[in-house]
């Protein structure tokens, strides 16, 4: 009996002069299934590793300065007062069924990054079990995209040269693991995150960064009231590009590439330097299996301030309901092509045409200020054969950006121009299989109407106004 008692709590004799006692490995080894945490620990820098399946008890205690190598660990916590200090990392694997940012010690203010806080939180959680991770203390973390070397990554792309003798980067390679140190953090799969508190980016001077890189992921929820912001508003516009038309467009605030079964709920995505969701499939055949994107929910998400879109799809089963989208691609933001609310864009789908949208919708969105409220460029391949995109119950507030595309249905939308004034051409140019059932035209190309029949477009039930303004 005296045998089993001993490894329920350790006492150590060994306090600093701060009050703090040193934790050591020994300490964890001697410990056995259940170490119990009633006092302030340090380890003075050291990496720590839990045995199989050991779980940390905190009762009234905290640990500081120690990496913390989990080993299907868990974590308990009594009280409501944080238990892990500013220096503690969280690594390993870890089997925590729920986790809270309040366990964490925190500081306000932009001095105070919270990359490791923030990573410590997706470290309790691993692809294989499900976890909850609970951002809900209305803080404000901000982060940083911790490479600070070469701005102008994209003269480092190999390059071909077109027919026009010009030169052209395969800027695709930003996405290789080449330029893994772009990538900020990464959710697990079978991971719920709600978020109540803002996460924001500190300025860069970067062209790309991805804030959160999810590849191959499936079963994420990502819901709350609260704010993942980019860097846009304070984007550092500084050499090499000062004074420069161009200044990147991959700043993603989440880039979702061969992913299954992801949810936005609630959520607001803003400020992105490039855009704030992507949501496509992979475009490239180094891995096996299947490289298309398929389940997508978006359900009252706001999407503010993207420089180039707000979101950009390629997937299947996707849908888009009571979603707000404003601001995005104008000039105040900078805004870069294709400067759409979102965009109905499936990259390389003509060389992977598994790729393509299939089963999407949109409904019941809103949408304010943006340069184009709606983009589309081969939402599908012309063989595909049926409507893949549907687009209902909208009311549009700028031009539509369809060229190209095909097999789309509008659906009940108000759409103020199927013709840009500023591009003096239609955006409906060379795009086939359009549908538009019950929808309102305040300006119209009426060129398009002659021409339905010849591009397989078909407007039913319709009201136009043909008159320009």
């Amino acid at each position: 009996m005296l045998v089993a008692a001993f490894w329920l709590c350790v006492t150590v004799t060994t306090a600093s002069a701060q009050g703090t006692a040193l934790l050591t490995q020994q300490m964890l080894d001697q410990a056995g299934g259940t170490f119990v945490v009633k006092k302030n620990y340090t380890a003075k820098g050291a990496v720590l590793h839990l045995a199989n399946k050991q779980k940390l008890e905190f009762s009234g205690g905290s640990i500081d300065d120690a990496e913390l190598v989990g080993n299907h660990s868990t974590v308990k916590v009594s009280g409501k007062t944080p238990v892990f200090g500013k220096k503690v990392i969280i690594s390993g694997v870890w089997d925590v069924k729920e986790a809270h940012d309040g366990w964490f010690a925190y500081e306000s203010g932009k001095d105070f990054l919270s990359n490791q806080l923030i990573k410590n939180m997706l470290a309790f959680s691993n692809d294989d079990t499900f976890c909850h991770l609970l951002f809900e203390e209305k803080r404000i973390y901000y982060f940083e995209l911790p490479y600070k070397g070469n701005a102008k990554l994209g003269d480092e792309f190999s390059y071909h040269i077109n027919k026009a003798g010009k030169k052209k980067r395969h800027y695709g390679e930003v996405y290789t693991s080449k330029y893994s140190f772009l990538r900020i953090f990464t959710i697990p799969s079978n991971t719920k995150v709600t978020i109540h508190s803002t996460l924001q980016m500190l300025p860069t001077n970067q062209g790309a960064y991805f804030v959160f890189w999810e590849y191959g992921k499936e079963n994420i929820t990502i819901e709350g009231t609260g704010t993942i912001a980019g860097d846009n508003k304070e984007h550092l516009y500084t050499s090499p590009y000062a004074g420069s038309k161009y200044f990147g467009e991959w700043g993603f605030i989440f880039r979702c590439a061969k992913c299954r079964n992801f949810v936005f709920r609630g959520i607001t995505l803003r400020d992105a330097f490039g855009d704030c969701l992507i949501f496509q499939g992979a475009q490239s055949t180094t891995q096996k299996g299947p490289l298309y994107s398929d389940g997508l929910l978006m359900e009252n998400v706001k999407i503010i301030g993207a420089r180039r879109n707000g979101v950009s799809i390629g997937a299947r089963n996707v849908v888009i309901r009571n979603c707000h989208f404003e601001n995005c691609g104008i000039k105040a933001v900078h805004g870069t092509p294709p400067r759409c609310a979102i965009d109905f864009e499936p990259d390389a789908v003509k060389k992977y045409p598994e790729i393509g949208n299939q089963n999407v919708l949109m409904e019941k969105c809103t949408f304010k200020n943006n340069y184009y409220d709606v983009g589309s460029y081969r939402n599908n391949l012309e063989s595909y054969g049926k409507i893949a995109t549907t687009i209902k119950n909208c009311r549009f507030s700028a031009p539509l950006k369809i060229q190209g595309t095909y097999w789309m249905r509008f659906e009940n939308c108000y759409i103020p121009f199927v013709w840009n004034s500023q591009d003096k051409r239609s955006v409906l140019l060379y795009s086939k299989h359009m549908e538009f059932i019950n929808c309102e035209f305040a300006e119209l190309d009426t060129t398009m109407l002659g021409l339905a029949t010849r591009w397989y477009n078909k407007y039913s039930h319709c009201k136009y106004n043909t008159k320009k303004k």
